[in-house]
């Protein structure tokens, strides 16, 4: 049976969640996102076919295809990873649900931008054809057409001081004229905000993760699964194409929860987050404490939190950790994460898109090796440029790169597995401040220069962290490479209690 498909896609989905540089729009912007494959999806739907369709259907009997049945005339294939697949029985339909749901797109979530694929002979018989077919359409009108969702600015407006747009009658909580699609994240942000239990909540306002004065750091995390695009394009049916999704969210879902139980488990036993010797002190909301932690895009295999810095690597590598040890069909997962740490008011676009730079190092080694890596940068000088600008224009030097990850999660074998890194901070904060950061200076010199410094350590009796069969604490650097730059750099951003 031939059908008429529709895949719904977001975009720029990162550019519209991470615009504003204030927590509470960006969870807002997230929850608004979800909202457009529910409640906009669905009242599209009930006014093109003047009757409520169930959009949960898929999720909850994924082996039963309705619409292949004579009196069902519009099916939700699936939902899932930022799209939506629908079924069409006639094109009449299809165009008419566009119509609809882009029309309620722009009243209901203003400023996000939607793409369609469209085809009219979908085969479910011939679903992995039909599905690359579907794909390939998607991509063409994305590159075609490019929507304005937004009114459009002109030199006597007044401008929205949350966005780049235009301000209109609406005002915020600080009375303050907003343009709608800050209103709309406003709006939304304390529907998005969850609540664990009575002792723990989460907070909308990005100043209380635990940060203190002299350490006024956030760490953007992204964590995004490997090769779930390869696993997707190998579906040979829909029913298949439903199970994976479903599985990939309840994997995803199941790892965040227990990364939280575990950062619960540290602050009710760990003397770091005690609340008068401890590193972190926590704020309370209402009589509960506030989390350090801040979910803000959670669906799929795709993840983003914040945290205060101190804890963005350890809370990447327990998610990834976890994240391994579920299955699908009898299949592994693993992961890659990307960490930037900056200060609380830096951009929040500009750290999202240096995590997603840095997740895009840490897939180029995982393709290599077939691993789990994690790798980070902390932005506190201001730098601008892409990552590898900065890497090769300020952590480069003539022996070599100082940047030594990404770091491997899965394996302790491997001379860059994040067990080595976190060794070696161990050891470094055993070690006089002062003799550690005149090691951070010998780095940028020549490598004689630095062997010399490390002969004076040996006479003072201080002797360099080592890595398993490598002779990186005798000779600083080995084929251009050093792992202590990166452990220095940390060593601030990393709690000896979660070493």
């Amino acid at each position: 049976m031939t059908l008429s498909a529709l895949l719904i896609d977001t975009v720029s989905i990162q550019e519209y969640i991470f615009s504003s540089n204030k927590l509470k729009e960006n969870i807002g912007a997230s929850f608004l996102v979800k909202k457009i494959y529910k409640d906009v999806l669905k009242e599209a739907l009930k006014i093109t076919f003047g009757r409520d369709i169930d959009i949960n259907e898929w999720k909850n009997n994924p082996s039963c295809i309705k619409i292949i049945q004579a009196n069902d005339k519009v099916e939700i294939g699936y939902i899932g990873g930022g799209n939506a697949l629908v079924l069409f029985k006639g094109k009449d339909k299809t165009t008419e649900f566009i119509k609809n749901y882009t029309k309620l797109l722009l009243v209901k979530v203003p400023g996000l931008k939607t793409a369609f694929g469209i085809i009219h002979e979908f085969d479910l018989k011939d679903f992995k054809n039909s599905m690359k077919n579907l794909h390939e359409n998607l991509k063409e009108n994305k590159n075609k057409y490019f929507p304005n969702v937004t009114l459009p600015k002109y030199g006597f407006t007044l401008d929205c001081p949350r966005t780049n747009e235009s301000a209109e009658p609406f005002k915020d909580d600080d009375g303050k004229f907003v343009s709608s699609v800050a209103l709309a994240k406003l709006k939304f942000s304390d529907k998005a905000k969850d609540i664990l239990n009575d002792k723990y909540t989460l907070t909308n306002d990005i100043e209380e993760l635990g940060q203190q004065e002299g350490r006024d750091y956030i760490a953007v995390v992204h964590i995004d699964g490997n090769k779930m695009g390869e696993r997707f394009s190998k579906c040979e049916s829909l029913i298949e194409y439903r199970n994976l999704s479903i599985g990939v969210g309840n994997a995803t879902e199941k790892t965040f929860k227990k990364m939280i139980e575990i950062l619960i488990d540290k602050i009710e036993k760990s003397k770091t987050f005690d609340s008068k010797d401890g590193e972190f002190k926590l704020s309370t909301e209402n009589g509960k404490t506030i989390l350090p932690i801040r979910p803000i895009v959670l669906g799929g295999d795709d993840i983003t939190f914040i945290s205060d810095g101190r804890l963005g690597v350890w809370l990447a590598e327990i998610f990834i950790k976890e994240f391994a040890t579920q299955t699908i069909n009898n299949e592994s997962l693993s992961a890659c994460g990307g960490v930037c740490i900056t200060k609380t008011k830096y951009p929040f676009y500009r750290a999202y898109k240096l995590a997603e730079d840095l997740i895009d190092r840490a897939k180029k080694e995982s393709r290599k090796k077939e691993g789990s890596y994690i790798d980070f940068f902390i932005s506190s000088s201001g730098w601008s440029g892409s990552l590898d600008d900065i890497f090769n224009k300020h952590l480069s030097t003539v022996n070599g790169n100082l940047h030594f990850g990404p770091y491997r999660v899965d394996s302790t074998n491997d001379e860059k597995a994040i067990d080595n890194l976190k060794n070696i901070i161990k050891e470094f904060k055993n070690i006089p401040k002062n003799k550690v950061m005149k090691l951070r200076e010998m780095l940028f010199e020549d490598k004689d220069n630095a062997k010399i410094y490390v002969e004076e350590l040996k006479d003072s009796g201080i002797k360099l962290p080592e890595i398993t069969n490598r002779s990186y604490h005798l000779d600083i650097w080995i084929d251009g490479k050093t792992p202590y730059f990166d452990a220095i750099e940390l060593i601030d951003f990393y709690p000896e209690g979660l070493l």
